[in-house]
């Protein structure tokens, strides 16, 4: 008899742990999707400012007429490499700026990021061209490039 009522409990155990791990399988009411918040990164960029980087790399932009576009691109001048960034006369540097991805100034040699920001002045078609290298050097044809048409209307 004690051995018939341990097989029963075991038996109902079993029964309830099914029964509550499947409990959630079975609703069929409509459920909401859920879309995650988006986390702003960085400082918000103005209506009519485009923000590129070095993945638009030969990428043809359009935009209108006094927009700004600011160019990102990855520099580590303590290795003697710097960009020079040239536009078209369409096109008109406002800022440039370099910003240490240490702030610390503990990390010896440690890259940043190399900023302009550019404003559309002239309709037509514009150019945005930079060449990474070190500025005592001649130029080979194996430095990194970084080049972008932009489509100004």
């Amino acid at each position: 008899m004690k051995h018939t009522a341990l097989i029963l409990s075991l038996g109902i155990i079993c029964l309830l742990a099914i029964t509550v791990a499947f409990a959630g399988c079975t609703d069929t009411g409509k459920q909401t999707p859920t879309t995650p918040a988006r986390t702003p990164v960085g400082t918000p960029v103005q209506v009519g400012h485009l923000v590129v980087t070095d993945e638009q790399n030969k990428a043809t932009i359009a935009v209108t007429q006094g927009n700004i576009i600011t160019v990102k691109l990855p520099e580590n001048p303590t290795t003697g490499y710097q960009w020079n960034l040239t536009t078209t006369p369409g096109l008109n540097v406002i800022s440039d700026s370099y910003v240490p991805t240490d702030t610390t100034g503990k990390l010896m040699g440690s890259g940043g990021i190399h900023i302009w920001d550019i404003s559309a002045t002239a309709t037509g078609e514009q150019k945005i061209e930079a060449i990474y290298k070190r500025s005592w050097m001649q130029t080979t044809g194996n430095e990194t490039n970084f080049s972008m048409t932009v489509m100004v209307s």
